[in-house]
Formats: C-alpha cells, sequence, structure tokens
C-alpha cells in the first residue's frame, strides 16, 4: 500500500463479544490509486479449547475519486484446534 511512496494507515478495531475484527487500510492524499497482490493483513489467534469453526472474510475498496472498486478475498477457510 505504500507504493509510489503514498502515506498509507493501518487501524484496527476488535469487538471480542461480536466475534468480528475491522481492518482498515488508507492511502492518504492518494490521487492515483495503486494496483497489485500480496498480503493486506494477518491474523494471529490464541486457541482457547479444541474444537472446529469457520472464518468469514469480506472487505470493500474504493478508487481515489470515492468510486466502488471490485476486490476479491480469499475462500473463508476452515479452522480447526487440537
Amino acid at each position: 500500500m505504500r507504493t509510489g511512496g503514498a502515506n498509507a494507515s493501518f487501524t484496527q478495531q476488535a469487538d471480542p463479544n461480536g466475534g468480528r475484527i475491522d481492518i482498515a487500510i488508507l492511502r492518504t492524499n492518494d490521487a492515483t490509486g495503486v494496483a497489485g497482490t500480496g498480503v493486506l493483513a494477518a491474523l494471529i489467534f490464541d486457541a482457547v479449547a479444541p474444537g472446529n469453526g469457520n472464518l468469514s472474510i469480506s472487505g470493500s475498496a474504493t478508487a481515489p475519486d470515492g468510486a466502488p472498486l471490485p476486490m476479491q478475498v480469499a475462500a473463508p477457510p476452515a479452522v480447526t484446534v487440537r
């Protein structure tokens, strides 16, 4: 997100009661935008008990002018804690 020398800010907000984590990555004062591939965020969990679970991942993106852009999100992974 810092391609081209742009300033990028990363914020996170966790809601442990609702089981949700919101992550925002912003390129402020960016008139051109950026394109590419790679990891934008990695999550590390502390397991509290064995069992199975699923994650739901969603996202949105906008162009420098605020127009919505299509975004590809990886398939939701299954989680097994042993």
